[in-house]
């Protein structure tokens, strides 16, 4: 036994006070009625009597609280070695396998090593010694549950195959610790087989094997693991005679100790489109650029190859390419306001890049349901009163999800019942004075003030409202600006799926400055993205995301190819074939766990190409630098417990003394046993003292 505080031991020197009083010799003395003491000579009482204790019981109380209690304070423990050495059983074993099938498995002969290792553990079983076998990724999977059955174990191991998933040991301690909490035999083992890549271990992570259980990290792992990688790819676009062209530069890493020289290849649906030779320096990165290639469709499956090594998983990189399709915005104006009224905002529109905004114009009185066909954004600039049919046709598109801008100028275009007008209009406001009015707050959390938060990115002071609209929100709706008297500027409210905007001033400059100032571009190209969701599209995932029916259907929609016809529902093809429906009573989502092209068929799409969802590996199973066992294991409790295969303790595998006396918490019991020998000697006292009384 240790202690973690051991100075306070030195109270026990405080059990001399109950022993000294116990010695104290008290006088017997018998009281004498007599008349008159003024003649007798007092005589001091000597004692001869040699001094002993005479209630050894009530003695010994007061010294085990005495003790007990200041033991508790020196805060014990017993050292971990004598806790295994006490809780070590024999009988039949309980043996978790934990086998890495993760991408970086892959490497040379790794995984065959592996599965031969597993095999062995197998053959080691007893008769009555039970084994469950667990793969792991960046999930934990039990393959066999609890078994003495060597044949169904070596089966499922030979089955088996490397995963494309990224290494993640947590999960498969977590499934070890819980399998082996619930076990009642005597022994407690459990064999980590991996190649103990450095970079699936999360140090915060708290993983407490239950006491007296064993671990034996079984490492399968090369002195080197150089290795040349495609890490990532870059499209950058560029138009030429009209048609849309983009230059694909790869990026390489080499994590090896000599210098790389091969091909890299790119691919565009199973056509050969370019091919580069590299030199990459040793434990360094690189790049290749290919030539300028025609992207005329949607979903052109490209991949770009970079030889093959001991690891060619990732030596492939699979990317996605469509043409940048513009978001399709519709201009409604009033049909008697001047033909320059939305002059400023079509010009904003032209000036957008990423994404490309296609802009078209329509007076209020002749807007029909053609118009708003493959459209992303309708703006009402300054419209007069629309007819009820449009109104309805509006209300639709919104509903559906499409986004509405309205510039409340002196028009009110839906009227005021329409469920489209995020408040109750007013007669305009003029500020002639002091040159008009300015915005007085606003909203920076908002996504379309967000990216102005900063003051270096420009700001909305010097903006001048010489005139506006009163708007008079709902509680429901969500004002994003407000001038400075406190009038709501630009309101937003939520409609079905869609989203609808409301300014209250004009887009020109007749009720205001800001077309003119610098602010407005980008003011524009934030609104009409935000109200039409666009998202940048992804060329590619990586092995873990999660695919749902949004991704495809949100994709279809930015290119403009949207009809009203599409269906909710997919068949989502996996590259090894295995197919998933997502929506109508299928699932609602699937798992990227495959590394290559991921094919998904809508329903209701007709002819139209299958939205492809490329896929590749997490970088990081690239890098295969490993961690020695101890280091790995250093934050599992009952470190002591352990073991390399051949059976030795590793070094250092001892928890600290604080960790050691935290988990046993034996000053607690000391304690209480100590207020309960304290109370005991309490009672004790009392009735001696009440029985001395009762004798006198």
């Amino acid at each position: 036994m240790s202690f973690l505080a051991p100075v306070f031991l030195l109270g026990l020197a405080a059990i001399a006070v109950p022993i000294y009083v116990h010695l104290i010799q008290r006088e017997r003395k018998d009281i004498v009625a007599f008349p008159s003491l003024m003649f007798i000579r007092r005589i001091p009482y000597q004692s001869v009597e040699r001094r002993r204790i005479h209630n050894w019981p009530l003695l010994l109380l007061r010294l085990a609280a005495l003790a007990l209690i200041v033991a508790a304070f020196a805060r014990p423990f017993f050292t971990m070695d004598a806790i295994v050495s006490a809780a070590a059983a024999t009988g039949a074993r309980e043996v978790v396998i934990l086998l890495d099938r993760s991408a970086s498995m892959g490497y040379g002969d790794h995984w065959t090593r592996a599965q031969d290792e597993a095999r062995q553990i197998v053959a080691d079983l007893g008769g009555d010694d039970r084994a469950t076998l667990v793969f792991f990724d960046r999930g934990a999977e039990e393959a066999v549950r609890a078994t003495s059955d060597a044949g169904s174990l070596n089966a499922a191991i030979g089955a088996s195959s490397v995963s494309s998933g990224d290494t993640r040991y947590g999960p498969a301690l977590r499934l070890a610790q819980s399998l082996l909490g619930r076990s009642d035999r005597g022994r407690l083992e459990a064999f980590l087989i991996s190649d103990f890549q450095r970079s699936g271990w999360q140090r915060q992570e708290e993983i407490q094997l239950p006491e007296g259980a064993t671990i034996t990290p079984v490492q399968i792992a090369d002195i080197e693991t150089p290795g040349l990688a495609v890490s990532s790819v870059a499209i950058q676009r560029a138009t030429f005679s009209g048609q849309e062209r983009v230059t694909i530069t790869a990026g390489l890493t080499n994590r090896g100790p000599d210098p790389v020289t091969l091909p890299v290849q790119l691919e565009i649906e199973d056509r050969l489109a370019g091919t580069r030779e590299v030199t990459i320096a040793p434990n360094a990165s690189g790049s290749v650029t290919f030539d300028q290639v025609t992207v005329a469709e949607a979903n052109l499956r490209a991949v770009v190859r970079a030889g093959t090594d001991a690891l060619p998983q990732d030596n492939t990189f699979y990317f996605v390419l469509s043409p940048s399709r513009p978001l399709s915005v519709l201009i409604v104006e009033g049909d008697q306001v001047s033909s320059n009224s939305s002059l400023y905002l079509t010009t904003a529109l032209d000036l957008g890049k990423a994404p490309p905004f296609a802009s078209a114009t329509v007076a209020a009185s002749r807007l029909t349901s053609a118009d708003l066909d493959g459209r992303s954004l309708v703006i009402l600039n300054d419209a007069s009163t629309l007819p009820t049919s449009s109104v309805r046709l509006l209300e639709a598109f919104v509903e559906r999800g499409g986004g509405l801008f309205m510039a409340l100028g002196e028009g009110s275009p839906l009227g005021g019942d329409s469920p489209l007008v995020p408040g109750a209009l007013a007669a305009p406001v003029e500020r002639l004075t002091l040159r008009g009015g300015t915005f007085g707050y606003l909203d920076y959390s908002h996504p379309i003030l967000d990216e102005f938060r900063d003051p270096r990115s420009g700001n909305f002071a010097n903006m001048r409202f010489v005139k506006y609209r009163r708007l008079n929100p709902s509680s429901t709706d969500k004002v994003l600006a407000r001038y400075d008297d406190g009038a709501a500027a630009i309101v937003e409210r939520q409609v079905g799926n869609g989203r609808v905007i409301a300014f209250t001033s004009t887009l020109d400059a007749a009720w205001n400055d800001m077309p003119k100032h610098g602010m407005f571009l980008p003011l524009v190209h934030e609104t009409v993205r935000y109200l039409s969701r666009y998202e940048e599209p992804d060329p590619w995932q990586l092995v873990g995301r999660t695919l749902d029916i949004s991704a495809p259907v949100g994709a279809i929609v930015r290119q403009g190819e949207a009809d009203a016809g599409l269906g909710t529902s997919a068949v989502v093809i996996s590259p090894s074939g295995s197919q998933v429906t997502l929506g109508q009573g299928g699932a609602a989502s699937v798992e990227l766990t495959e590394q290559g092209f991921y094919t998904v068929r809508l329903s209701g799409s007709g002819n139209r190409r299958p939205y492809a969802v490329a896929v590749n590996l997490d970088p990081a199973e690239s890098d295969l630098s490993a961690l020695p066992a101890t280091e790995f294991l250093a934050s599992i409790t009952h470190r002591d417990a352990v073991t390399e295969a051949g059976g030795q303790p590793l070094e250092p595998a001892l928890l600290t003394p604080v960790e050691m006396e935290k988990q046993q918490s034996i000053w607690w019991f000391l304690l209480v046993i100590g207020l309960l020998a304290l109370f005991a000697e309490s009672v004790l006292s009392n009735r001696q003292s009440n029985r001395g009384l009762g004798t006198q």
